[in-house]
């Protein structure tokens, strides 16, 4: 009889993730962030909104567009003019009709008076309801009206405005206010409008400005280089009342700017004893992230360098939310997904580290900005963002979006339907990936047993977009030829979601012998048999996982390792099959392939990860199985350095020999035939978004890659979410 393996039996609340014991975590809640990821009922613009401020149960919205629509209504349909600036119940987001200003230019900036009693608005216009404003005006929010005797009267756009007591500071791309020099920057009372001594002279654009809650310092930020004739770098803390440049050590975190990039600051919001930026650069891996700086001594706390313009940051409820258009977020410690993932347009990071948040609504990017979301708002208890997107989690909504903290917040996903195997007597085993729900990634998995539901196993599971963890279960509770099925239950703490029933499974009454089948009950993420028959272009995935492969450059039928099920044979120097599912930088994980190869100086690459889908891999990938030209097999991962495992030499000699690397969180270990051959303990696996291949990928830059691979045989490629045991690597070695 062959040998099997059998997982360790677990208890109802006690399971196997991705190959380890799941830690205690917090029971699964409604809404883990402060905010639902369930986008509030709200109308629309035609174009980009640039400026958002929530007052008096209102939501004070500027920007380019010329009308609004309510929600759900497709552009061009619904549409109510109302130009550059309008106002939405905060409670309901209907437009209020009574708002009715027309102005001659688009609005870049609102902001609100402390007691919510006006409004400051600033862009290009001129004209106000038919009587002069340069480009900046106050609006009373008990009436509507014009504040007719508030006119500051500036040179050119003003960009930004933050309101701190009885001063409202401003600055933008002027050099006069009220025909007295002011560089970029000035302060005039709320109250009449009065200039104020504040006057720094800035060399350059000012895009962001915001006060101390306490008012003791102003920070600007935007595209200039000195200011009062000192350096300061796109940054600057300054004396609220002369305009005097201030000590800012924290303003260390801005790189300088070098002939390839060019950052800037484009956000900023003073929350508490903490001041937050956002940057945007122009050009490769410029920093675009956030950072945090303490406010009563300036010094820098902390610093997110996610890729992708971060234009707007606002404090909501013990979160910073963020939008911009960030798409490489696990670079440079930013702890989140790789190049390649995508772009998620809205992120809350926590206020302590920067971390990323379990939040994940999204938008898209419209023209003319191209970038998505632009500003933020809160009345409190919510979140208003604008932008030059057209959707907002998919759906149309052009301009506005908002969220709120009403229950229930988002669903998690529904389970998948699981693929259970019982390839022991008595014993069936489970395996199945973890969901995402966009507010809360904490979530909490029952496993339910026959039409009954009875929860037979509970996990409490961490799960978000780029990083869905497996779960694992050996039932030993059902009788041997007993017939029963399984689903999966996932609940967020208020909204349970169930998965369907899996197809009717017999429990095994004595050990199974096939080796497909013993493969399947170990969870594979992807298991390409390669057994198709010559002439097929596509290879099918034998896991139920829908990662079937792109047969390029092999000869299929020849005899394979296993008996009834042929192999691919790499008939060119390129041959390989690549999977059509990508990942996102595994850290835990199992590859597993039969190789054959004949004759000295003969090898190539086996199975492993790479970042191209068509061509070869940028450094030829990692997480993979090669083989050298004295017949050894290499395993390698890199974590930031090429590390490799390599067994004994003379793997080329005309026979099948199954090898397998796994890898757990920095275990790496080598298997051939069956027994260990070399392991160690390195760094986090390379981050970045790939593909699974199974043969050729550019190895010579690899210790001992680059062999000759034409003619090597490659049969019962498999990829596992987890590091397989030595005992299941035994296992499948014996099963042939």
């Amino acid at each position: 009889m062959k040998k099997r393996w059998l997982f360790t039996r677990l208890g109802v609340v006690g399971a196997l993730i991705a190959g380890s014991l799941v830690a205690a975590t917090p029971p699964a809640q409604s809404i883990e962030a402060s905010l639902s990821a369930a986008a509030s009922p709200t109308w629309q613009t035609n174009a980009s909104v640039q400026g958002i401020a929530v007052a008096a149960g209102k939501a004070y919205v500027g920007g380019r567009f010329t009308s609004v629509r309510p929600p759900g209504a497709a552009p061009g349909t619904g549409e109510v003019g109302q130009a550059y600036l309008a106002a939405f119940d905060a409670t309901t987001g209907d437009l209020i009709t009574s708002f009715t200003p027309v102005l001659n230019g688009q609005v870049y900036a609102v902001a609100a008076s402390a007691d919510g009693s006006r409004i400051f608005v600033g862009g290009d216009f001129t004209n106000v309801n038919g009587v002069t404003r340069n480009r900046i005006a106050a609006f009373d929010t008990a009436t509507g009206a014009l504040v007719t005797n508030w006119k500051p009267s500036v040179s050119y756009r003003v960009k930004t405005i933050s309101v701190s007591g009885g001063t409202v500071y401003f600055g933008g791309s002027f050099g006069l206010v009220n025909n007295i020099e002011r560089l970029r920057l000035a302060a005039v009372t709320a109250d009449l409008g009065t200039l104020l001594p504040f006057a720094p002279a800035v060399n350059g654009d000012v895009y962001a400005v915001d006060v101390a809650d306490d008012g003791s310092k102003v920070y600007a930020g935007g595209q200039f280089s000195t200011v009062n004739g000192t350096n300061q770098n796109t940054v600057t803390s300054l004396d609220p009342v002369s305009g005097g440049v201030l000590p800012f050590p924290g303003a260390s975190a801005v790189p300088p700017p070098n002939g390839s990039c060019t950052t800037r600051v484009k956000a900023i919001d003073a929350s508490g004893g903490t001041v937050y930026f956002g940057n945007g650069g122009d050009g490769g891996g410029c920093f675009d992230g956030t950072w945090a700086v303490d406010i009563a001594t300036n010094t820098l706390k902390w610093k997110n360098q996610c890729l992708g313009a971060t234009e707007a940051v606002k404090v909501v409820n013990g979160w910073l939310y963020k939008g911009s258009h960030a798409h490489d977020c696990a670079n440079q410690g930013a702890g989140g997904f790789p190049q390649g993932f995508g772009y998620r347009f809205l992120l809350t990071e926590n206020l302590t580290d920067g971390s990323l948040g379990p939040w994940f609504p999204n938008t898209n990017a419209g023209p003319p900005t191209e970038v998505g979301p632009l500003a933020l708002a809160t009345g409190g208890d919510d979140l208003w963002v604008g932008g030059d997107f057209t959707t907002t989690n998919g759906v149309g909504q052009q301009g506005l979006t908002r969220f709120t903290n009403a229950t229930p917040g988002a669903a998690p996903a529904k389970p998948a339907k699981l693929l259970p195997y019982s390839v022991e007597s008595g014993v069936v085993q489970i395996h199945f990936p973890t969901v995402v729900d966009n507010d809360d990634s904490t979530l909490t998995y029952r496993l339910l047993k026959g039409f009954s539901n009875t929860t037979i196993a509970t996990w409490t599971a961490k799960s978000n977009p780029w990083d869905r963890p497996w779960l694992h279960f050996t039932d030993t509770t059902s009788a041997p030829g007993e017939v029963t099925n399984y689903r999966v239950e996932v609940t967020d703490g208020t909204t349970t979601i169930r998965g369907n029933y899996s197809d009717p499974i017999t429990v095994a009454s004595t050990a199974s012998t096939a080796y497909d089948q013993i493969v399947n009950a170990d969870g594979p993420q992807a298991y390409w048999r390669l057994g198709e028959p010559a002439g097929t272009t596509a290879s099918v995935d034998s896991s139920g996982q829908s990662n079937n492969g792109t047969f390029t450059g092999v000869t299929l039928g020849s005899t394979g390792a296993i008996a009834g099920n042929t192999a691919m044979t790499t008939s060119t120097t390129s041959g390989r099959m690549v999977g059509e599912k990508a990942y996102s930088m595994p850290q835990q994980f199992t590859v597993e392939a039969w190789v054959k190869q004949s004759g000295f100086n003969r090898g190539g690459r086996i199975i492993g990860f790479g970042s191209s889908k068509t061509g070869s891999s940028a450094t030829g990938g990692d997480r993979m199985l090669y083989m050298r030209t004295n017949g050894s097999i290499v395993y390698g991962v890199n974590d930031g350095a090429q590390r490799t495992l390599t067994s004994p030499t003379g793997k080329n000699d005309g026979q099948w020999h199954h090898v397998v690397g796994s890898y757990d969180n920095g275990a790496m270990k080598l298997y051939v035939d069956g027994v260990l051959s070399g392991s160690a303990t390195v760094g986090a696996a390379s981050l970045y978004y790939g593909w699974w291949r199974v043969g050729y990928d550019n190895t010579n830059n690899w210790p001992g890659g680059g062999a000759p691979q034409t003619g090597m045989g490659i049969d019962e490629a498999a990829v596992y979410p987890y590091a397989l045991s030595p005992a299941q690597v035994q296992a499948h070695f014996e099963a042939r």
